[in-house]
């Protein structure tokens, strides 16, 4: 289905299986599940409240690749992306509508709803990760650092201790921008 962005017609003739419709006017079979795969989380958010809405809570599904590592230990929620190259350790609670593309969480973490973690993130021991994190490519957050909400942590940036809330950081050690 099509979110809130509508491609000049051109580019549907370009993808390899059609379009079903938009969010709005979809009218889902009774079999169907889905999975939002857009990586801004605000974007993710507001379109998964929008099917929420309208089809109920129980339409979305977790699409975990076969080779994606997880520990028998770790709590899950529903409507998450792991592809190739991810890994989840120890005791770790990942949230809801999480993408985790070739991302590292490692043991005892715990990850709020709504957060992307790009190409080799790397989430250390005992971190905790707000709702709606956007963490960019080669980024890694040190054992026991925390992000609050709406954080955006830009590409090969370290965290070491605590970034507040609507935060923009980039850098060693990441910095707001």
């Amino acid at each position: 289905m099509d979110g809130d962005v509508k491609l000049p017609p051109a580019e549907y003739e370009k993808l390899l299986l059609p379009v079903l419709g938009d969010v709005f006017s979809y009218e889902p079979d009774k079999d169907d599940i889905f999975v939002c795969a857009i990586a801004d989380p605000a974007v993710r958010k507001k379109l998964v409240e929008i099917v929420t809405e309208k089809f109920g809570k129980k339409v979305f599904s977790n699409l975990i690749h076969r080779s994606v590592t997880i520990q028998s230990n770790v709590k899950i929620g529903t409507g998450n992306i792991f592809v190739p190259g991810s890994a989840i350790n120890d005791s770790a609670v990942i949230g809801n509508h999480i993408i985790l593309n070739g991302a590292a969480i490692s043991h005892d973490c715990i990850v709020g709803d709504y957060s992307s973690f790009m190409g080799n993130v790397i989430i250390c021991g005992n971190v905790k990760i707000g709702e709606m994190n956007y963490w960019a490519t080669g980024s890694v957050a040190l054992p026991k650092s925390r992000t609050d909400n709406n954080v955006f942590v830009g590409c090969g940036s370290f965290v070491f201790k605590h970034i507040k809330e609507g935060l923009r950081v980039f850098g060693n050690p990441a910095m707001p921008y």
